[in-house]
């Protein structure tokens, strides 16, 4: 699992640095859904939305977001589904200093991982977690064959945690094959030891293997090709804010940035790597009656 230190390698440059480039509305630094959005803001917005009905979310409840980046989803899950609470975990200190910051009686935040939050109860009613679950396992234990162990020890924290009847609204990039050029064995090693160091990318047959018997896919999609969208939008606004960003952070950050993202760009428009999106309720193996 990629440790605090390298989530912070990554996130905590500064929020000023990333408000320049994410959108303006969530400030979502992950895939938005493109299919009737025309901007940036109504793409990540449209995502939110998707991920809220993956997750079930209706009024009056209680919702953990697992790796919450700026808090925009549960802001979003309470004033557009009616959630009454959200809580969210992040590493970043970053992060959590803007959540905590901007926390309204509804929100709250705690600087921890899943493996070492101990909830309170009642149970929550709805597990959402976006763009976090490339960082639950590590190239060390995708070289052992031990990242579904890690996996599966996650949906069953995922059922301790909530209700019996809790959907789980996951997004989560995945490997989809392996690269097959100089060019795509270039962009994968960039990305995963420049820009996300400790972390490692599922496949879908891990995740499925993952929640055998615990969890049932109820809906999903794959977008990689709306991340491409996405991250190219990302580049315009960075390179439209290169006078701040040299100026506040260094030419280096920018240009590792840039080569990011067009790394990034390359390899889902290649399809090496995809986008999934999933809506997980309990296997009827498991499952007890619920709430609803």
């Amino acid at each position: 699992m990629a440790t605090q230190a390298d989530i912070a390698y990554h996130y905590d440059v500064a929020n000023d640095f990333y408000e320049a480039f994410l959108d303006k509305e969530h400030r979502a630094y992950s895939c938005g859904v493109w299919k009737a959005a025309k901007t940036l803001e109504e793409a990540q917005t449209a995502k939110l939305d998707r991920l809220c009905r993956y997750a079930h979310v209706v009024p009056g409840d209680r919702i953990l977001d697992v790796g919450c980046g700026w808090g925009g989803l549960m802001h979003h899950a309470v004033a557009r589904f009616g959630a009454t609470s959200a809580h969210g975990l992040t590493l970043s200190r970053n992060q959590y200093d803007h959540v905590h910051a901007n926390a309204t009686p509804s929100i709250s935040v705690e600087l921890c991982s899943w493996a070492d939050f101990k909830p309170a109860s009642p149970p929550y009613d709805a597990i959402i977690s976006v763009g976090a679950f490339e960082h639950f396992a590590s190239m060390e234990d995708r070289r052992i064959q031990r990242q579904r162990d890690v996996y599966r020890r996650f949906f069953e924290w995922c059922q301790d945690v909530s209700s019996t009847d809790a959907y789980i609204g996951l997004q989560t990039i995945v490997s989809a094959r392996t690269p097959q050029n100089t060019t795509e064995v270039r962009d994968t090693r960039y990305l995963l030891e420049r820009v996300f160091p400790g972390s490692a990318l599922p496949s879908i047959s891990d995740i499925q293997a993952a929640t055998l018997d615990l969890y049932e896919i109820s809906s999903s999609r794959r977008i990689g090709l709306d991340y491409a969208h996405t991250l190219k939008h990302w580049n315009e606004r960075l390179l439209g804010s290169r006078p701040f960003i040299v100026a506040n952070y260094g030419e280096a950050v920018f240009e590792h940035y840039r080569t990011y993202f067009q790394s990034a760009i390359r390899s889902f428009q290649s399809g090496v790597v995809d986008l999934f999106q999933v809506s997980l309720k309990r296997a009827t193996t498991t499952r007890q009656s619920g709430k609803r």
